[in-house]
């Protein structure tokens, strides 16, 4: 992981502001990673740093990006390589296509990516992808922080997750790992 760190800072040097994007359904095990890491960083955000949680529609959150006008936009997703579960692995925006060929989202993230780019021209975009261990749904689904959260903060704040997740033990370690990593750069940006 500290390579994964050296080569973010390095991919990150002329960053005027960043968005991280979760993207994933948190009802399918560790297809919610990406909505999970952000779910945890969102307090985090401020004028140089925003942290979305698009779940399975980020076409829904384009204009939330373009807004802020980020010179980087991280991808946070699950991916499809062949390597064990709980590979993390910095995907260039021409490669996303061929590493998350099928998912959960409402519109491939390509083509999102695609519509950033004709809005924000000089966009540098890449993903952290992160090889799942499961993709299988809930048997019980329980509110996310159900005692910290209303119902209606829940429906006034998009990028709160609905329910709680259920990431396997390896992509939860994954996750907090990425999580530190996304910290520290922070800081140092």
């Amino acid at each position: 992981m500290k390579e994964l760190q050296i080569t973010l800072l390095k991919k990150l040097d002329s960053v005027r502001k960043l968005v991280f994007l979760g993207i994933g359904e948190e009802k399918l095990s560790d297809d919610g990673v990406g909505p999970y890491i952000i779910s945890e960083l969102l307090k985090y955000s401020n004028e140089k740093f925003l942290f979305i949680n698009a779940g399975i529609d980020p076409m829904s959150r384009i204009d939330d990006i373009v807004q802020f006008q980020p010179s980087h936009l991280v991808l946070l997703d699950t991916c499809t390589l062949n390597k064990p579960p709980g590979t993390v692995a910095l995907i260039e925006r021409e490669h996303i296509k061929e590493s998350v060929p099928i998912s959960s989202h409402t519109i491939p993230i390509h083509i999102v990516v695609d519509l950033l780019i004709e809005k924000l021209h000089d966009l540098n975009v890449f993903m952290i992808g992160i090889v799942p261990e499961s993709l299988e749904g809930f048997s019980e689904l329980n509110l996310y922080k159900e005692d910290e959260f209303s119902l209606e903060e829940r429906s006034e704040h998009e990028d709160l997750p609905f329910f709680e997740f259920n990431l396997t033990d390896t992509i939860q370690k994954v996750a907090h790992q990425i999580i530190e990593i996304i910290m520290e750069i922070m800081q140092k940006l």
